[in-house]
């Protein structure tokens, strides 16, 4: 049997009818839209059944004004029948803060990597995952800087800058758009040029120096 992206959608909507939402067929390039529920019993199929053995990356797309508001988008690569399949899965209900997805590490231990990236980035949480911490961000920050309703320039916080996050007595929340900041009367305004330097910042740079000074070097 030849097995093709196309023969996929077909071989999965007639094994688990009850796991597809939507079926997209894009320019030759084939997506399946499953329920959340029947999401690792799709990818045991396709794994040990169909040989797609290779999990290429699992992102998410964040749609704030759409219910359910995320995607969560698995790329899949069958290296011995050489074709690709995109899955994905809707979650994230109306004022629902961390929606769950089932973790697939359990098919791919690759996946234990992604996932903690989306975790991080997005404050999904994969249901079953062996060690779901943040990944890029510090441990203790507190909010998820690829949800669109993320601050563009992200937060001002009070020097030292380094170090990560300086944690927060009250979490602002990413949905207040306006003044999200942890600016105080001893902190110094955004300064993008690092054009002032003061004496007590990142370590191994050096204060500004006078204008008498300069003229000496």
């Amino acid at each position: 049997m030849v097995i093709t992206a196309a023969s996929t959608v077909e071989t999965v909507r007639n094994t688990f009818p009850q796991a597809i939402v939507e079926t997209i067929d894009f320019r030759g390039e084939q997506t399946l839209i499953l329920e959340p529920a029947s999401l690792v019993e799709v990818c045991s199929f396709l794994q040990k059944d169909l040989q797609y053995t290779f999990l290429e990356t699992i992102t998410a797309v964040d749609w704030p004004e759409r219910v359910p508001r995320f995607d969560v988008v698995y790329q899949l690569l069958s290296i011995p029948h050489q074709c690709f399949l995109r899955l994905k899965v809707r979650v994230g209900q109306r004022k629902e803060k961390y929606p769950v997805v089932p973790s697939v590490t359990g098919v791919w231990p690759g996946a234990n990597w992604y996932e903690r990236e989306v975790y991080d980035l997005f404050g999904l949480i994969f249901e079953g995952h062996p060690d779901l911490r943040r990944l890029l961000m510090p441990h203790d920050w507190t909010t998820h800087p690829l949800r669109k309703d993320y601050p563009l320039s992200g937060f001002d916080l009070p020097e030292p800058h380094w170090g990560g996050q300086v944690p927060y007595t009250v979490d602002p929340g990413v949905g207040e758009l306006y003044n999200q900041t942890l600016r105080t009367s001893e902190s110094r305004g955004l300064n993008e040029h690092r054009s002032q330097i003061n004496s007590g910042q990142e370590p191994g740079t050096s204060p500004a120096l006078p204008a008498e000074d300069k003229d000496n070097l």
